[in-house]
């Protein structure tokens, strides 16, 4: 959402590289099991949205705690033990242009080397002074771990609605971003009124960016750095797909594909994701992420001024022209 701190912000630079200082020191306080591979995943980059969000928005409030960097270190946790898991569940080869983790090890060591980043930010986030906060992780915790079950459960499963789809992003990724928002804002004793504005910009921002990411699975790997076409072929339907299943033909396609199973032929993936292209159902999914994006900014437009305010809008409308 954006490649590089605006000249004027510069001065953030220093609580990301101090971010990336703390992660790579708590890290080196695991077990040796996972240690090795959670650090080669910190090294092989990320933009690190998440945690900077939380920053930006701990700065809507004149105080300052010493814990902001705490909470950021555990949000972005969260975030590698999510990918973790889902690289798993896609048999995903290829993350930020590296080997995923289950991929150079085993999908058994990923699951508990994700599993066990999930519980080490909770036993991180126990320092916090403010415990509603740890609270609020937790649920958040859940609610992607349901979304992560959803998306298991309706594999291979062609009847499902737009509505089901929606559930499942808004468990596993807008409810994280409405998240990493709202806590920084609260780590700060920003007021309630304004905690839950931020939250509502996260979860529309968060909306918006996995519709885009899920349109970004139909690009090559050049532009993404990972496996493309990752989700359809494994048996997730996502909203370009689930738009395009109103033709028939497409229908009829897809329903063979997931038939097939791990016999399918390349030549019918690629006249599927061909026919999907052509459908328009590209641009309406690009249509619906616009308008997410667009209450997000409402939203944003919104807030008390603060000086990093401009910057989080830049953020959430650097999502149109995102390519990986």
């Amino acid at each position: 959402m954006i490649s590089q701190l605006p000249k004027q912000y510069q001065y953030l630079q220093a609580d990301i590289d101090e971010l990336n200082e703390l992660l790579h020191k708590l890290f080196l306080a695991t077990d040796q099991t996972v240690q090795t591979p959670i650090i080669n995943l910190l090294h092989a980059g990320g933009k690190r949205i998440r945690p900077l969000l939380c920053i930006i928005c701990s700065r809507c409030s004149p105080n300052r705690s010493n814990e902001v960097l705490i909470i950021a270190a555990v949000l972005e946790m969260i975030h590698m033990a999510s990918i973790i898991h889902d690289d798993v569940i896609d048999h995903a080869v290829l993350r930020r242009g590296e080997p995923t983790v289950h991929y150079t090890y085993n999908p058994q060591i990923a699951i508990q080397v994700g599993d066990y980043l999930f519980s080490y930010a909770l036993e991180i986030a126990t320092q916090l002074e403010d415990k509603t906060i740890h609270r609020r992780l937790a649920t958040t915790l859940t609610w992607l771990v349901k979304g992560e079950l959803a998306q298991l459960n309706t594999r291979y499963q062609i009847d499902q609605s737009v509505k089901n789809y929606f559930m499942k992003i808004r468990n596993k990724t807008a409810r994280l971003i409405a998240t990493c928002c709202e806590v920084g804002a609260k780590l700060n004793q920003a007021p309630p009124s304004l905690q839950n504005q931020l939250a509502n910009f996260g979860y529309y921002l968060g909306m918006s960016y996995q519709i885009k990411d899920d349109l970004l699975d139909f690009s090559d790997y050049h532009q993404t750095g990972k496996d493309s076409k990752t989700d359809l072929l494994e048996g997730y339907l996502t909203l370009p797909t689930l738009l395009a299943l109103s033709d028939k033909t497409i229908y009829n396609q897809v329903h063979k594909l997931f038939n097939q199973g791990s016999s399918r032929a390349g030549s019918d993936d690629r006249e599927i994701i061909h026919l999907i292209k052509q459908s328009g159902a590209i641009e309406q999914a690009n249509q619906v992420s616009h308008w997410y994006l667009m209450r997000a900014l409402k939203v944003g437009r919104s807030l008390p001024d603060f000086p990093e305010k401009p910057l989080l809008l830049q953020m959430a409308a650097g999502l149109a022209k995102r390519t990986h």
